[in-house]
């Protein structure tokens, strides 16, 4: 199968890319990181400079060397240079505020495009929000009711990277020594049964509830490291979902309301919804507010997705004690192997229009779809095949009635989340007949 071949060489390539990264020296790097904002883990302080070895755009994180570890760290979080001379003279620029951060007094206030009142916004942040202090600038002054407002202009930096310019007659400044930003406390939490319950639970997606309440398991939608973890012992909550991974450094938990908690110096806000579901809140990677659900499960992941695995394995298995071999009298012979292969002979009626040319006459085949209720009356389930030329899958729904087997061709736009929700409109069905062949 296409999919498995590409998977086994990239797997063959980042096994040996991490072999090779495992033997990298100091001229390695690829450059030199300044740290914007400190936290307890890993271990930095701003204004440190580390050595950095590898950018992902993809997990967007930066690899850094920390006391002859390698540790990840999201991108945000540094200053990349090419060069220590670049990452000395930054530090140099940002020293005064090193240590300095601030939390915002009052909810919506902006950072702007420029120093200036009027200038475009890029950002609001939340009462009580945490930034960064990079430098102060020669700005506007502020002028409320006909009076001159006091304060300066400083450039400063969201726990997500983001930067602008704040006035800071809003802004409460502390020194990060005196009230650390990633400093474990939980004062207001320790004796709050349901929040101590959300530490001791492991948070998951919501869409991996819907998929178990539908008995469709996604196995490409289901990851066993996806969820939520309020970081409790670090003072650094993740949630790492598909495409997406943020970290929150926090300073402490503060409770708003019966069911709601900010993460103190951070965008990050959770809504105890029940004792197995939460609901944050928090401002993305683009500067967007941003809701996602998580809740807790009766099986783990590991389990949820071995249990598909071997539900669709049955079906196979099935379908090759039924033949292994099939007969259409336009459509060739189809037999299935017992491990996981086919071989279809004779079906030239079917391409280019369903099977691509130049497919070849063997492959995988797999269950990767689901149907739904309004196709279930007539259907099984759909069984998609790999033939060895192509670089799509071709699927049919299926429904084996004795030793019988009918497939009906099914177009991917009529595939959505998984799961066939119609028919083609001109449908192409195919009748087959076991041979009963022993296997």
């Amino acid at each position: 199968m296409q999919a498995n071949k590409f998977f086994y060489k990239l797997s063959f390539i980042c096994i040996i890319g991490f072999f090779l990264f495992g033997l990298t020296s100091c001229s390695d790097r690829i450059g030199y990181g300044v740290v914007n904002w400190s936290s307890l883990e890993p271990p930095l302080t701003a204004g440190d400079i580390v050595p950095v070895y590898v950018r992902s755009n993809i997990s967007k994180v930066y690899i850094i060397g920390i006391e002859k570890q390698k540790l990840e760290v999201p991108l945000w979080q540094l200053s990349f240079f090419t060069s220590m001379k670049e990452a000395q003279a930054y530090v140099d620029k940002t020293n005064e505020y090193r240590y300095t951060y601030a939390n915002a007094k009052i909810d919506g206030l902006p950072l702007r495009a420029k120093a200036e009142n009027t200038a475009k916004q890029v950002y609001r942040l939340r009462q009580g929000q945490t930034v960064k202090i990079l430098w102060k600038g020669a700005g506007e002054p502020v002028i409320a009711r006909d009076k001159q407002l006091e304060g300066e202009w400083f450039e400063v930096m969201t726990n997500d990277g983001t930067t602008g310019w704040c006035f800071s007659y809003n802004l409460q400044i502390f020194d990060e020594r005196e009230s650390a930003v990633g400093q474990e406390t939980h004062d207001d939490s320790a004796n709050d049964p349901a929040l101590q319950a959300v530490f001791t639970k492991n948070w998951y997606p919501e869409s991996y509830r819907k998929m178990i309440l539908k008995k469709q398991i996604n196995i490409e939608e289901m990851a066993t490291d996806w969820g939520f973890a309020p970081g409790e012992k670090k003072g650094v909550a993740k949630v790492e979902i598909k495409n997406d991974r943020f970290s929150f450094p926090y300073s402490k938990l503060t409770k708003t309301n019966t069911n709601t908690y900010l993460f103190e110096g951070s965008s990050l806000s959770m809504q105890i919804r029940d004792e197995n579901t939460v609901v944050l809140q928090f401002i993305d990677n683009n500067g967007k507010p941003r809701t996602e659900t998580f809740i807790t499960l009766e099986k783990t992941p590991e389990e949820i997705i071995t249990e598909e695995q071997e539900r669709r394995a049955a079906i196979l298995k099935n379908l090759y004690l039924a033949g292994p071999v099939f007969r259409s009298k336009n459509y060739g012979k189809l037999e299935f192997q017992d491990n996981n292969k086919f071989i279809w002979n004779g079906a030239k009626a079917l391409s280019p229009a369903i099977i691509p040319k130049n497919s070849g006459y063997s492959g995988y085949i797999a269950v990767r779809f689901f149907i739904d209720s309004s196709v279930k009356s007539e259907y099984k389930g759909v069984l998609s095949f790999d033939f060895d030329g192509a670089s799509e899958w071709v699927n049919f729904l299926y429904v084996l009635s004795g030793d019988s087997l009918k497939l009906e061709y099914i177009d991917s736009a009529n595939i959505q989340d998984g799961v066939v929700v119609r028919r083609n409109l001109n449908p192409v069905i195919l009748f087959f007949q076991s041979e009963g062949e022993k296997h």
